[in-house]
Formats: structure tokens, C-alpha cells, sequence
């Protein structure tokens, strides 16, 4: 087997360079080529993904975060060549939902050796996300999370913190399964998988390999509700907490207020006009 490992330097808290070291004591136990090659910016994992695929590599192996399988995937999507996932964010929604070893070594032999699986794969507005994406509270989150030097899930509670008490409704207007609703909105989520990341299950039923997606509209309740709901995501009950709705789809037409959201965490403009879509067994993960 020949498998591309590409890894993000700047994932997480900088670990991911620990995989060269990794992978050169795993190739040589489990018989297999590895090449490595370091993201080197925005979009880069993409080409890098493509460029794998054209050489005939047999996987390509994503090493940071939930962004950075993102832009690998988008090299693969709609090829045979499986991506393999050592999760080495800061959140590592993805990995955690669909059930991957988080031990670095451990995941890597997973990678390399564990057979693949179709997944689904979603679109906001034509761009792709494996896991979820949003608008409101946390895609303002991702935009400053981006930004801040802290990594890791102390910075990210910070913000969040910092965040939620002066969060205002927004008002979005959804349309899906053949009818319009208008809400006011802590944030609406678009979910393929599960979590967030770090163990926030925001839609604790949703599996990226059953042809749908949840729409989960979070209202905002005063203060001790608002602790609720967060202690419900965080205990694997945001289904049963009574301002998470939650809509079942394969797609959707959104307004916001707002014109932020992220995908995968990954911060990114869509305006007022949102379009969702989920594509069916799309993209192969060694899972």
C-alpha cells in the first residue's frame, strides 16, 4: 500500500508534526509507503489531496483537525481513494462522532488498516462540511477562535464564555420539507454528525452515513435555561432539552439575519441567503 499522510503544523496546539516520527516506526512495522507533506496554508490540503489522488496514491491520511479534514476531503469526494483521519485539533468533532481511536499511533494504524466506508457529505452555498456547520452564536465563536492565539478547548470555552450572556436572538427563516417557519435563534446548526468537538453532542442521533441531516434550531432561553441546554449538549441530552428543535432534511433554504457561519469550525461569509444540501455516499473514510 502507498498512503500520502498530510499533516497540519498549526492543528490543535502544534502536535501534529509528532506524526513524522509516528509514522516512520508505523510504515515499518505494518509494511506499508508513507509519504508525508505539510500543509502550508489556506487550501493547500485540497491541492495536496488532488495531487494524491492523480499519483495513484492507495488513502490519503488527514493529520490536524476538523478544518483540515475538511479541505482534504475536498480533494477526494466523489473519487475511490479513502481518506484516513488521525484527529489532531483542538476539537476533533468528526473523528469523535463516527468513532475513531484519538491516540495519535492508534489512529494511524486505524487509518492505514480499517476498511472503508461511504459517507455523506453536506454543502452550505456550494462549499463543503463533513460534520456540521452553523449560523449565529457559534459560527461568531469560529470567527473569533480563528483568530485567537489560545488553542485548544480552554481557549474555546473562553470565548464562548465571553460570548453567550451578550449573544442576541437572530431571526431566521427556514424553509424545508415543503414548509417555511420563522424563529428567533441562539444559532442554527446543520448537522451530518453528532458533535461539535471535545464532546458537545449537539445533535446526539445524526450519523453521516444514513442519507440525512439534522437542522437544529436553538433558541435562547434566559439564563439558568441557557446552563441547561449547555449542560444538556455536554451530557448527550440535547434531544430531550426543550429549546433544541430539531428538523430532519436532506435540504433547505435558510435566511439570516447574520451573513457569518462556519463549516467544520472553520469560519467562512455565506450572506443573508443560505442554501443547504446533504450528497449521499460521497466521500470514503477509513472508519
Amino acid at each position: 500500500m502507498r498512503a500520502l499522510v498530510i499533516y497540519n503544523a498549526r492543528s490543535g496546539k502544534r502536535k501534529a508534526p509528532r506524526i513524522v516520527s509516528i509514522a516512520e516506526r508505523v510504515s515499518r512495522e505494518l509494511g506499508v509507503h508513507l509519504e508525508l507533506r505539510a500543509v502550508e496554508g489556506p487550501g493547500h490540503g485540497t491541492v495536496l489531496a488532488k495531487a494524491g489522488v492523480s499519483e495513484g496514491f492507495d488513502r490519503v491520511i488527514s493529520v490536524g483537525g476538523d478544518g483540515t479534514n475538511n479541505a482534504i476531503a475536498q480533494g477526494l469526494v466523489g473519487t475511490k481513494v479513502p481518506l484516513g483521519i488521525v484527529a489532531m485539533g483542538s476539537g476533533n468533532g468528526y473523528a469523535r462522532s463516527i468513532g475513531l481511536p484519538l491516540d495519535p499511533e492508534k489512529a494511524l494504524r486505524h487509518a492505514l488498516t480499517a476498511t472503508p466506508r461511504a459517507m455523506d457529505v453536506c454543502y452550505l452555498n456550494d462549499a463543503l462540511f463533513l460534520g456540521n456547520a452553523g449560523i449565529g452564536f457559534d459560527a461568531r465563536v469560529a470567527h473569533r477562535f480563528d483568530k485567537s492565539k489560545s488553542r485548544g478547548m480552554l481557549g474555546y470555552a473562553r470565548i464562548i464564555v465571553q460570548e453567550i450572556l451578550g449573544a442576541p436572538p437572530m431571526r431566521v427563516v427556514v424553509k424545508a420539507n415543503q414548509a417555511t417557519g420563522e424563529h428567533q435563534v441562539l444559532m442554527l446548526v446543520f448537522c451530518n454528525t453528532r458533535e461539535f468537538g471535545n464532546g458537545a453532542d449537539i445533535s446526539p442521533g445524526s450519523k453521516p452515513d444514513d442519507g440525512l441531516a439534522e437542522l437544529r434550531v436553538v433558541s435562547k432561553p434566559s439564563l439558568f435555561p441557557l446552563l441547561k441546554a449547555f449542560f444538556d449538549v455536554y451530557t448527550h441530552r440535547a434531544d430531550s432539552n426543550k429549546h433544541v428543535l430539531s428538523i430532519t432534511a436532506t435540504e433547505a433554504q435558510v435566511w439570516q439575519e447574520g451573513t457569518l457561519a462556519h463549516l467544520d469550525g472553520e469560519p467562512m461569509e455565506v450572506g443573508h441567503e443560505v442554501r443547504f444540501r446533504l450528497e449521499p455516499k460521497r466521500l470514503w473514510v477509513a472508519g
